[in-house]
């Protein structure tokens, strides 16, 4: 059975570039909308959540079960995927003051495996209109910029897999090693093997 990691597709313009990122990589990926029905086979090995232009804070805000996710896979959840995960677990999530936008310097506040490797202060990409501004209870921060407090963080937890989230963009160029985490996240977390190719 063929490896795989599901996407949730929740209306980013980046989306794409996810799955271009995991395919360079030689690993077998899906784009799936986000309210799509998931069947967790053997070959099924992580779930990304992706960015969207829509706030987790709207009255019909596009939501789905992360913590069902991680009964059952490790989890990433990228920018409105992040802010979502730590919504529904109980966080604090506001309206940012001003569109953060842009380059950032990541500092790692501790170290963790999906940020292996990752040079102190790396660049990432900024783009959103919402902040964490509270953590619920069990998740830590992994990560910091200079104008986000939360912009890496897990959960630590016996009873699920592991659930990240980034409040940055890693898949875009802008973010200089973010191929570098995801890679992280794909071979250090979900254990995939990297074994396919376009040919396949």
């Amino acid at each position: 059975m063929t490896e795989k990691i599901l996407i949730l597709d929740f209306g980013s313009q980046y989306t794409q570039l996810i799955a271009r990122t995991l395919r360079e990589a030689n690993v077998y990926c899906e784009i799936v909308p986000y309210n799509s029905a998931i069947i967790y086979d053997a070959g099924l090995k992580g779930i990304i959540l992706g960015g969207s232009p829509f706030s987790v804070n709207e009255e019909k805000a596009l939501l789905v079960d992360v913590k069902l996710m991680a009964e059952k896979v490790p989890v990433l959840g990228i920018c409105y995927g992040a802010q979502l995960t730590a919504k529904l677990f109980g966080g604090r999530v506001d309206k940012s003051e001003k569109r953060e936008y842009g380059r950032a310097k990541l500092e790692k506040v501790k170290e963790d495996i999906l940020l292996k490797d990752i040079a102190s202060l790396s660049q990432v990409w900024m783009s959103h209109s919402d902040t964490i501004k509270a953590l619920p209870n069990g998740f830590e921060i992994l990560g910091t910029t200079e104008s986000i407090p939360v912009a890496a963080f897990k959960l630590t937890s016996d009873d699920l897999f592991p659930l990240y989230g980034l409040q940055f963009h890693p898949e875009v160029y802008h973010s200089t090693e973010g191929k570098t985490i995801i890679k992280n996240f794909l071979l250090h977390i979900c254990s995939c093997s990297q074994d396919w190719t376009p040919a396949h």
